[in-house]
């Protein structure tokens, strides 16, 4: 049966109705609140410790001791939030989630936001590389990541999935190949959105079936002829589909670019755990850029366009045109999550490019130079290929 095509259907609008009691914001812990640094000292000789993924332990960067850290939370489920109630209360007063040891700062270059230690040196944006970092404190940070994806990549792995990768693609220049990356590769937790809903949508079409005529006709040469041609037998259809999302995911992150990010995913968000600092010692964390307004809308159109494909699934017959749909969305939820990447930006001929790695999979995209020697050579045999065919066919 030939596939079905896609019909074009305007959206109904995002709706979202408030509701009047306001609970504490998602996050929010009485006056303590969930801190993003705090320092893991070495049992050892007292330095601070950082997280190693390849170990799932804490480590000491100086004496090289390992040790890990009874867990923080009391119980290890993942909070689900109600998202219209949020919503509806994102004009309350936030608890902050760092603590004084910390501080925000924001790249001039891509606008990238970090809350990085106050004692950091580092003098450079991880995520495009400029050397323009200014203090930042004037930031809209209303809801705290409450759960993490704990990173298990650790940096030399990254590095060489990095490495193989960019090997693999001919175009690149040969010098790029052999640059070393390593060293200039971070460790960023970046923000998330992930949205569950249960959908009830009604739905109505028009079916089309498939029949074939024989038609008469004269060719050039005088000749009666007959040939089949397809027409389309139209009928009303009408269905429901009922259906739960889970997890739908939204990045958070303005930082890395959108299709990398979108080539790295998914994440695993069934491997959630309550967050815990221990996780992010030594690593950055990036403050969300996508508020949780914007992305509960990027989460409904989301889920609006899955649910298009599905009733366009029910749909019987060959083809349909004039699909609508008419979604309700009921207990809606949604949780702020951090998820780990290593992220590199360098500069190839004064242009910058970007590559990062899932933290937790492994899974590489990136941006890259090509080769102007390269590209000169394959449209060269491109055009002795043509030519060489054209020659024989003479």
């Amino acid at each position: 049966m030939p596939s079905k095509p896609s019909s074009e259907t305007e959206e109904s609008p995002i709706h979202f109705e408030p509701k009047d009691v306001p609970p504490p914001l998602p996050g929010q812990k009485g006056e303590v609140g969930v801190r993003s640094l705090e320092r893991h000292a070495c049992p050892n000789c007292g330095g601070k410790a950082i997280w190693n993924p390849s170990i799932q332990k804490l480590e000491c960067p100086y004496c090289a001791t390992t040790f890990e850290r009874d867990s923080q939370t009391d119980d290890d489920d993942i909070i689900e939030h109600d998202l219209l109630q949020t919503l509806a209360e994102l004009g309350a007063t936030p608890k902050d989630w760092d603590e004084p040891e910390t501080r925000l700062v924001k790249c001039s270059n891509c606008h990238a936001t970090l809350r990085r230690n106050r004692n950091d040196v580092a003098q450079n944006c991880d995520f495009c590389g400029a050397p323009e970092l200014l203090d930042y404190e004037d930031i809209d940070a209303v809801i705290r990541p409450e759960s993490i994806l704990p990173a298990k990549v650790d940096k030399n792995s990254a590095a060489e999935r990095l490495k193989l990768w960019l090997g693999k693609r001919w175009l690149a220049p040969n010098d790029l190949k052999k640059r070393s990356l390593i060293d200039r590769l971070h460790g960023v937790y970046i923000p998330y959105w992930t949205f569950d809903a249960n959908a009830h949508c009604p739905w109505t079409a028009q079916s089309g079936t498939y029949y074939y005529v024989t038609r008469t006709y004269t060719d050039s040469n005088g000749k009666t002829r007959t040939r089949q041609e397809r027409r389309t037998r139209w009928r009303p259809a009408s269905g429901t589909v009922n259906t739960a999302f889970d997890d739908v995911t939204i990045s958070g992150s303005r930082s890395v670019e959108n299709k990398l990010q979108r080539e790295i995913e998914p994440y695993p968000t069934g491997e959630l755990t309550p967050y815990e600092t221990r996780y992010v010692s030594g690593w950055h964390v990036e403050q969300y850029q996508v508020d949780l307004p914007q992305a509960a809308q990027l989460g409904k159109s989301q889920m609006h366009q899955m649910l298009r494909e599905m009733c366009a699934d029910q749909i019987p017959g060959d083809t349909y045109r004039n699909l609508q749909i008419n979604p309700q969305y009921s207990d809606q939820t949604f949780k702020h999550i951090l998820v780990p990447i290593w992220i590199v930006a360098y500069q190839y001929r004064s242009k910058t490019y970007q590559s990062v790695v899932n933290g937790f999979t492994g899974k590489v995209a990136s941006t890259y130079p090509k080769s102007i020697w390269k590209i000169t050579f394959l449209v060269l045999l491109a055009i002795l290929i043509i030519g060489s065919i054209i020659y024989l066919n003479r």
